[in-house]
């Protein structure tokens, strides 16, 4: 699962059928694993049966237990409706110059002329974006302070610890990983609280009525957000919440965006049908080769539920309190779904929309990614401004799939050559 996990979701797929049970750490009692369109669509959106929250307790030590990665219903629905605002709605098309910056200032390290893994960097300025859009940091020594705090906290050698037997993960001292794991996250809460409670004196400090800073940024919005009782998050609450922003934003965006100028540098006829196409204005390929990216290396392997009572999926039984995985991967790759699954066709998307739930790189139901939105704009901003400068061309084989976590992450973090595109000509 972790080498080929791709190839082994297939294999499982075509052998046991649309449902069948895996025992693979830490579901010691078996991971239920729904393979099919409908099934899926079923574990994701029938939240009668199958509710989340706990399925995705293993990161609750890293994002907290106020996060809605983690909260189940009903909390999970107030949280959800302070949350989605923030990401809709015409503020969310001026962060785009704010990414448009960030890339311009990283371009450097990638157009040096020799093979370059994408990923690292595609990292790095996702969480630059998060500094400045999530937590609207301007002042270059507050977002330094944060960069290096939130780099250590959210590296795969610190999370690791999370996949450990819980013995492994007590705090034994500075040396231990669960030692490491509390002081990195202590120190990124610490920011964070300070930041809160700093906005929010600044904030109290304002003439009443809306947001009066002026501020667009996500916590600024979130500090402002009302249910319909008139209440907000408190601190704790919006702590966690932008604790699992970061997580979930930090990893699935930059590894989409590593993915797609991979995929793009080892197949010239659809990289350069769609340079054309953004050089002509347009973008309507532009969300076509991100859409094919991600069917065909979606970001995330498995969103998981919980059964909430003895059920069945495709007639196989489902008993109580089992975990319930969606695989992803043999759903995008299904032959009846997708003509020559493995091929990378973005022009496939053009024309019609596919089945429900036959692509889901965002999962799907109430606990679809909240931050998508956010997610997409900077994956066609970092994509139409590189692609403005420079031509992706291989630099080595194409790269095969490693499961990191629940991230489906090239193997050797998808090396690319670019190459300088010529200005073009000046108009008379």
């Amino acid at each position: 699962m972790l080498l080929d996990p791709l190839g082994y979701g297939l294999a499982l797929r075509r052998e046991l059928g649309p449902v069948f049970s895996v025992r693979t750490f830490p579901y010691r009692a078996g991971l239920v694993c729904a393979a099919d369109a409908e099934v899926n669509r079923a574990v994701l959106t029938d939240h009668e049966r199958f509710v989340g929250g706990d399925g995705a307790a293993l990161l609750r030590p890293a994002v907290g237990a106020g996060s809605l990665i983690c909260t189940p219903p009903p909390r999970h629905l107030r949280h959800r409706k302070l949350l989605l605002p923030p990401f809709h709605g015409t503020r969310i098309t001026r962060w785009a110059q704010r990414m448009r910056e960030l890339v311009h200032a990283g371009l450097p390290a990638l157009l040096t002329g020799d093979g370059v893994p994408v990923r690292p960097w595609a990292q790095r300025l996702a969480l630059d974006v998060i500094l400045r859009v999530v937590f609207g940091l301007t002042d270059p020594g507050r977002a330094a302070v944060f960069r290096r705090a939130l780099t250590a906290f959210v590296g795969m050698d610190n999370l690791a610890v999370l996949f450990l037997p819980k013995p492994w993960q007590r705090d034994l001292g500075p040396l231990s990983p669960g030692g490491r794991f509390n002081r990195l996250r202590a120190t990124v809460r610490d920011l964070t609280r300070a930041e809160i409670a700093g906005r929010r004196a600044r904030s109290d400090r304002a003439a009443d009525g809306g947001d009066s800073s002026g501020r667009d940024d996500v916590l600024s919005l979130l500090l402002d957000a009302r249910d319909e009782q008139g209440a907000g998050l408190d601190d704790e609450e919006l702590l966690d919440e932008l604790t699992g922003l970061v997580l979930a934003g930090y990893e699935t965006t930059a590894t989409t965006i590593a993915w797609t100028l991979h995929l793009l540098a080892h197949h010239p006829t659809a990289r350069d049908a769609l340079i054309a196409d953004l050089d002509a204005g347009s973008d309507r390929l532009l969300k076509a080769t991100v859409k094919e990216s991600s069917r065909l290396r979606p970001a995330v392997f498995y969103a998981i539920r919980t059964a909430a009572h003895d059920t069945e999926l495709a007639g196989r039984p489902v008993p109580r309190h089992a975990f319930v995985a969606a695989l992803f991967p043999p759903v995008h790759l299904a032959p009846r779904l997708w003509p020559s699954p493995h091929a990378f066709q973005p022009r496939r998307h053009l024309d019609a929309d596919p089945p429900p739930y036959a692509l889901t790189p965002f999962g799907g139901g109430l606990r679809r990614c909240v931050g998508a939105p956010l997610a997409q704009l900077e994956i066609e901003t970092v994509l139409t401004e590189i692609l403005a400068r420079a031509v992706p061309a291989p630099a080595g084989p194409p790269e095969s799939a490693r499961l990191l976590s629940v991230t489906l992450v090239p193997a050797h973090g998808a090396r690319v050559r670019f190459h300088r595109r010529r200005p073009p000509p000046a108009t008379r």
